[in-house]
């Protein structure tokens, strides 16, 4: 239970600061300010763009996965294996965009 409070004094250019970066998490001054102090990785949050980009990329995974998925019986091509590393490809980036 989050019962105790820690006040701290900050100049008015470290207020705007701190606020700014707050902003870009999504999160509250509480749990801003308990993150960085405890070293807890935070990501910002994603824009619309990146969500946009975000949602395509995860589109192109499955249908990349659905394509290989076409080609497991007698794939001379190589076919399978390049959609399916190209999948892969596209959903390490996705994780890093979480």
């Amino acid at each position: 239970m989050k019962n105790k409070m820690i006040k701290f004094r900050v100049t008015e250019l470290e207020l705007q600061i701190i606020k700014l970066k707050i902003s870009k998490t999504g999160l509250s001054i509480s749990e801003f300010m308990r993150r960085t102090s405890l070293g807890i990785e935070m990501k910002n949050k994603l824009t619309e763009d990146e969500v946009i980009c975000y949602q395509n990329l995860s589109k192109f995974a499955d249908n990349f996965r659905r394509i290989s998925q076409l080609f497991k019986l007698g794939d001379i091509t190589k076919m399978k294996e390049e959609c399916l590393n190209t999948s892969r490809l596209i959903r390490e980036h996705l994780e890093k965009l979480k």
